[in-house]
């Protein structure tokens, strides 16, 4: 079996889909050494795909182009025509509008446009609203990242059940920390505190982090831990940081790698989720996987990935939240710190990887 995997997703800013269509690729390659594989670059080779270059089986074809859309929508369905493969997988981006073959698996990791519109701009709801179904229309299978996403995709695209798979996300090996990093004083590096909690993801609406920064606010005169910001700004979130980061006792880091990240995750108090809508929701797993408490919005797929591995407050209810923060030292001790077995067997890129390609030969 030739099986082709869009990894065009990796030039841009790595956050979950990118990571996820990442790690199962590097996965797939490790477990599987029978099929033939075409992976597809934008403007250049991705650094830890580099070994398989000359690896007879693997072929790397790099294309180039810059505007987003012209890129994905023109120059990506075009050199794939040229082509012949059985399997087609696009793990981050939706396959090409322009491009309709057997064999195409594409990965709705969530119902966004949808469901969360607020987060988007009117043109970015009609453009993903139509890619997402005539991708749907042209796929031989879906694959997806929770049932809660499963069901939306079924509900919203009018989709058999059989159609559509779940296969998880999963805590990443980047995020190991090695004997090298403990040695690194990760408080100064990004001049830190030494008590704090913590979120993390781009600052953007739909993560809903103005909820935490004005419970925290709320609350920064009882307490005696600072808030920590990990991730971009993104859209719409220009004048909240500027208003928040000249607080003294909030930390707005910008972009972190990932090896400083798990530091950071491992030094804090506490892991703080106060999203409005996921698919999946990764970072509340990677604190939990590095031995971090995590308190987590009830929104969407979030009781469903975490289970009973966290403490929940009703999604927008800043008095929930703030009633947590205040007591958060009192109930430390009895909040989990770590994933359940169910969690650290499915959680697992290996796992994915082998779920893919059971579903590819079927």
């Amino acid at each position: 079996m030739k099986i082709v995997i869009d990894l065009t997703s990796l030039s841009y800013h790595i956050t979950g889909i990118e990571r996820y269509a990442l790690c199962i690729t590097e996965k797939m390659l490790e477990e599987d050494h029978i099929n033939e594989y075409i992976l597809i670059f934008r403007n250049d080779i991705y650094s830890i795909f580099q070994k398989y270059k000359n690896e007879e089986r693997i072929k790397m074809v790099v294309l180039y182009g810059n505007r987003k859309v012209l890129f994905l929508q023109i120059i990506l369905p075009k050199a794939l025509r040229k082509i012949k493969a059985d399997k087609f997988l696009f793990f981050a981006f939706p396959s090409p509008v322009f491009f309709c073959r057997k064999g195409i698996y594409n990965t709705f990791h969530d119902m966004g446009a949808w469901d969360a519109g607020f987060a988007m701009t009117f043109t970015q709801r009609l453009y993903f609203k139509f890619i997402y179904r005539i991708s749907a229309k042209f796929s031989e299978g879906i694959i997806t990242v929770s049932n809660f996403s499963k069901k939306r995709i079924c509900e919203i695209l009018k989709i058999k059940k059989e159609k559509v798979y779940v296969v998880n996300s999963a805590f990443p090996e980047s995020l190991l920390i090695t004997n090298s990093d403990i040695n690194i004083n990760i408080n100064e590096k990004y001049n830190l505190p030494d008590k704090y909690i913590m979120s993390l993801s781009t600052l953007e609406p739909r993560k809903n982090l103005v909820l935490l920064l004005n419970s925290f606010a709320g609350v920064m005169d009882k307490v005696d831990y600072d808030l920590v910001l990990v991730g971009r700004t993104g859209w719409k979130m220009d004048e909240v940081v500027k208003k928040y980061n000249s607080m003294s006792r909030i930390h707005l880091t910008g972009f972190v790698k990932d090896s400083d990240v798990a530091l950071i995750y491992k030094n804090t108090l506490c892991f703080v989720f106060p999203t409005l809508y996921e698919g999946f929701g990764l970072p509340p797993i990677e604190a939990l996987a590095l031995g971090t408490p995590v308190i987590s919005s009830d929104a969407a797929s979030m009781k469903e990935i975490l289970m009973e591995q966290a403490v929940y407050f009703k999604s927008g209810n800043e008095n929930e939240l703030k009633s947590l923060l205040l007591n958060l030292e009192k109930n430390m001790s009895t909040m989990p710190r770590a994933l359940n077995e169910y969690q650290k067997k499915n959680y697992n890129f290996k796992i994915s990887a082998k779920k893919i390609l059971k579903i590819l030969k079927k």
